[in-house]
């Protein structure tokens, strides 16, 4: 077997995704353990519908969910030959890879949400836009003066700018393609040029880290490019912010690279899905489509 974990971004997350990892013996004590590194009420937080999907917390719950699922697979020893994440799951990714500590990586993630706060203009969000040709959604977006921050397929992007000119080009892309458009719940136009004066900053903090030789490269989402050093790590996470992420191509290359197996360690399928639209012919299965990890454990256990 050759598994490429895929972590997931912010969207997929809901109120009660931590409740399955507290009760379930192979995620209960490692979640303990990481949260610890969080605020003392994280765990609170997640589970309140009017505060677990601000971006200051939504960016750390979402690596602390990656992070776990992925300690309790190594201790079953399910390794992976690849990781690949989608925004800011790809910083988890790092963790999930062995090349940061999981300290590290839930510390990073509170800093790279108050520095998207920070330098994100008000009222700004991202828009899921599918059933539509790429091209027509880019060129609709650069009308009405918004970017694709997320290419996931040749009729699926999401975008990100002004919610008033996102809300627009819905109502555009609603009425002219009979688009599937989805508002999603976060407050920032992440990967999209409004996110420059970030990165710098961002990469001070990554460098910072004490990074060490990983178990797994990582795929870069902004250009799928195969990351095994400090250097090209620190430069591919902090220029994500503010650069269009090709998760297609991303999903391409872990093919390209030997993979056999895809399983999402978030708490929804989203990626899944995506992967097994894009690669039919790989099996696929995220954590959320079994009862226990235990369970995920056994399915992984029939591909090695």
């Amino acid at each position: 077997m050759s598994l490429c974990l895929l972590s997931p971004g912010q969207g997929g997350q809901s109120p009660d995704m931590f409740a399955r990892l507290r009760t379930d013996p192979a995620t209960a004590a490692v979640l303990g353990d990481l949260a610890a590194q969080l605020a003392p009420d994280a765990l609170t937080i997640a589970a309140d519908p009017a505060r677990c999907f601000a971006n200051r917390h939504a960016q750390p719950l979402l690596c602390l969910y990656a992070l776990t699922v992925g300690a309790a697979l190594a201790a079953e020893g399910i390794e992976a030959g690849l990781v690949a994440g989608y925004s800011v799951g790809e910083l988890a990714a790092y963790g999930l890879a062995g090349a940061l500590p999981a300290e590290a990586v839930l510390h990073l993630a509170g800093e790279r949400a108050r520095l998207m706060d920070a330098y994100a203009p008000p009222a700004s969000g991202m828009l899921a836009v599918r059933g539509v040709r790429l091209a027509d959604i880019e060129a609709a977006a650069a009308a009405r003066g918004v970017e694709v921050a997320i290419r996931n397929g040749e009729d699926h992007a999401v975008l990100a700018g002004p919610l008033a000119a996102l809300q627009a080009l819905a109502t555009t892309l609603g009425a002219q393609h009979g688009a599937h458009l989805v508002l999603l719940p976060i407050t920032v136009p992440a990967h999209s040029r409004w996110l420059r004066p970030a990165v710098a900053e961002f990469a001070v903090h990554l460098a910072a880290q004490a990074w060490r030789g990983g178990a797994a490269p990582v795929i870069a989402g902004i250009d799928a490019s195969i990351v095994t050093g400090r250097e090209a790590a620190v430069a591919s996470l902090s220029r994500q912010l503010a650069t269009t992420i090709e998760w297609a191509r991303v999903l391409d290359v872990a093919v390209e690279m030997g993979t056999t197996v895809f399983f999402e360690v978030g708490p929804g399928n989203a990626l899944g899905r995506m992967a097994l639209e894009r690669h039919p012919g790989i099996p696929v299965r995220s954590l959320a489509d079994f009862a226990s990890v235990g369970g995920a454990v056994k399915w992984l256990q029939r591909y090695r």
